[in-house]
């Protein structure tokens, strides 16, 4: 082997370390080693610290380090889809050797501009864009079209920015980890909207978890997602279903009946959302009296 190293690996590595420490001072980390390197640079879970003195791991998420002199940094093919495709929470770390500080940015508006653009290369940008926002409650646009098939997508401020002086300080702790805690959950829960095609707008500000707010935004959808999206919503239909049984009164009677004619009615159009015939065995008990005006079985209803 040559003994030599280009200075920019040298200093990448060393960001990189660093970013591993300050990551540490919140999060349980498990760094993922060079030869084993697909995109990932460590595997974390948010540390909350007990009056007990004790820490009680809590929720994971991603993180991929880069040194802050990266200004952007472009997805396509396989590694957008890669990138889209995390189950975790996904955070961009920029890292000051000079400062000895990390900003953490996260990758959700990059799933957003998927959506709505079904954009196939991304070029992300740290920080907000100057394009005004068009939805209520959204500041400024996160993402905009580049060309086809291509966007340009900003990540916005950083979730969190600390230095490793802020370590030993425990009131920092505490509101960091109150800020990544808040963070996650609604990350968590715009991946799940996102699997249904909806988006919230989502804001906040750098270190201050009561900035953090998620409001309805745009949703999408093609009649090709039908069948995927019924039968996604299948388990929430068959729980509604045993709850309103559970009931036991009009108003869950009530709720049956029209649970049992959406039943059919996705039936109807193909998709078999009730594979364990729940929707059509409750059909039965209900009694016609407790309803206003007479009933009948909901067309499809006999098949169910």
């Amino acid at each position: 082997m040559p003994g030599r190293l280009r200075t920019s690996f040298r200093f990448g590595n060393l960001s990189e370390h660093l970013g591993l420490l300050l990551l540490k001072g919140i999060a349980a980390v498990a760094d993922v080693p060079r030869p084993e390197d697909v995109g990932l640079d460590a595997i974390a879970t948010l540390l909350r610290r007990d009056e007990d003195g004790n820490c009680y791991a809590e929720d994971s998420f991603l993180v991929q380090l880069k040194s802050e002199s990266v200004t952007s940094i472009d997805y396509e093919g396989h590694e957008l889809e890669w990138l889209v495709g995390q189950t975790q929470p996904m955070f961009i770390g920029l890292v000051s050797l000079a400062d000895a500080r990390i900003s953490l940015y996260s990758t959700i508006f990059v799933n957003h501009a998927v959506l709505a653009l079904h954009a196939k290369k991304v070029t992300i940008r740290f920080g907000v864009s100057e394009i005004p926002g068009f939805l209520r409650g959204q500041k400024w646009l996160p993402w905009t079209m580049a060309g086809a098939d291509t966007a340009t997508v900003w990540l916005g401020v950083p979730v969190l920015q600390w230095a490793l002086s802020d370590l030993a300080n425990k009131s920092w702790s505490t509101r960091t980890y109150r800020t990544l805690k808040r963070f996650i959950s609604v990350a968590q829960r715009e991946r799940e909207l996102l699997s249904f095609g909806q988006t919230s707008v989502l804001d906040w500000s750098t270190n201050n978890p009561g900035s953090i707010v998620s409001r309805s935004g745009f949703q999408k959808g093609s009649p090709d997602d039908f069948g995927a999206l019924a039968e996604r919503c299948a388990p929430g239909l068959n729980s509604l279903m045993l709850q309103a049984w559970s009931m036991r009164n009009d108003a869950g009677e009530s709720l049956m009946l029209a649970l049992i004619n959406l039943a059919a009615a996705l039936r109807n159009c193909g998709v078999v959302n009730d594979p364990h015939h729940i929707f059509g065995k409750s059909f039965v008990p209900i009694k016609a009296e407790s309803i206003e005006g007479p009933v009948s079985a909901p067309s499809g209803a006999e098949s169910l």
